[in-house]
């Protein structure tokens, strides 16, 4: 706590809230989060391990005020303060990211595809070179097929979520947002 003094001073002295995130306690916090936010899910959660803190966050958000349509995740986060969901945030964050188990062989037609339609969507534009996430956008890459096959058509219907990905001027076909789905989901995060 110490090392960390004369931040909190600073931060104190320009007039900014102060809230130390504790990983650790996040880490208990999260128990519920793990049973389904894990790499062996069968049902399609993200995995949360190594993803922005401000991107957590903002999902916490959307979620608890209802933008987001999630029953388990609305129910699950109601009762957590904001230092709660700060921890959680902090202790997937410091996480190393880690890739799905995949139950289906590599498609590489697909992956090739899905790479192809990515380049020409300039996804990396947001996402980061290899998919990997910047600051505060999430990693595609080594995440759950099933979960992006469906939450790239969801962003795609909803443009309040993803003005970029709405407005690129042309629906993604189902087949072709499945091989982006493949492709993403097969790379190392």
């Amino acid at each position: 706590m110490l090392k960390n003094l004369p931040v909190v001073a600073a931060a104190i002295g320009l007039g900014a809230r102060v809230a130390l995130a504790d990983a650790p306690a996040g880490e208990k916090k999260a128990e519920l989060c793990v049973l389904c936010h894990r790499v062996d899910n069968s049902h399609g959660a993200p995995i949360l391990d190594g993803l922005p803190v401000t991107y957590l966050l903002k999902q916490f958000e959307f979620y608890k005020s209802g933008k987001r349509f999630g029953p388990a995740m609305q129910t699950n986060l109601s009762p957590l303060s904001n230092q709660d969901l700060q921890d959680i945030a902090d202790y997937f964050s410091s996480r190393p990211a880690t890739r799905a188990v995949a139950k289906m062989t590599a498609d590489r037609q697909a992956q090739e595809l899905g790479l192809t339609i990515a380049n020409d969507l300039a996804c990396a534009h947001c996402h980061g070179q290899n998919y990997r996430g910047t600051k505060d956008v999430p990693r595609l890459a080594g995440q759950p097929r099933v979960y992006l096959a469906w939450e790239i058509s969801r962003l795609q219907r909803d443009s309040s979520l993803h003005p970029a990905m709405s407005s690129s001027g042309r629906p993604v076909p189902q087949p072709d947002i499945e091989a982006m789905a493949t492709y993403f989901g097969s790379l190392e995060p």
